[in-house]
């Protein structure tokens, strides 16, 4: 019976039985995320679902958006052409002698002028919405990723 007590307090105390603190720390974490993520393997799945579906919508917002600028794009460039041709054609009758010619096309300018400004303003104001796009997604992410770094 003593030999058996001298053998055992000698194989525990050789260098390759013990094991190093950090490798078996690092192992007790790793294997306690993965049980961590194999619990909540659903309500993850489940929330990249949600994150998807908050994605396709936000993104359907902004294919309407830079279709409404476009549009706006597509008119002022019309009507700004519009202002040029009617320009051109002022100065051509203002060399010709009659009275109702001149008020008229001044009249068409000022309209078409008027109809570039407001669809510049359209423009600029849409495209200043730019930074607002995916930002529920975006915060729904960061608010989910610190909540897993904070249950590692």
């Amino acid at each position: 019976m003593e030999e058996s007590r001298i053998t055992e307090p000698a194989a525990e105390s050789t260098p390759e039985s013990t094991p190093e603190p950090a490798t078996d720390a690092m192992t007790v974490s790793s294997l306690a995320a993965i049980r961590l993520l194999r619990a909540a393997g659903g309500a993850l799945f489940t929330q990249a679902v949600l994150h998807g579906q908050l994605a396709r919508v936000e993104w359907a917002k902004e294919k309407i958006r830079l279709a409404k600028m476009l549009v706006a794009a597509l008119l002022s460039v019309t009507c700004l052409l519009c202002v040029m041709l009617f320009a051109g054609i002022l100065v051509l009758a203002c060399s010709w002698e009659t009275a109702y010619r001149i008020p008229a096309l001044l009249a068409l300018i000022g309209v078409y002028g008027i109809g570039a400004g407001v669809a510049w303003h359209r423009v600029r104001t849409l495209s200043a919405l730019s930074d607002q796009a995916f930002a529920a997604t975006r915060e729904e992410l960061a608010a989910d990723i610190a909540l897993i770094r904070s249950k590692l």
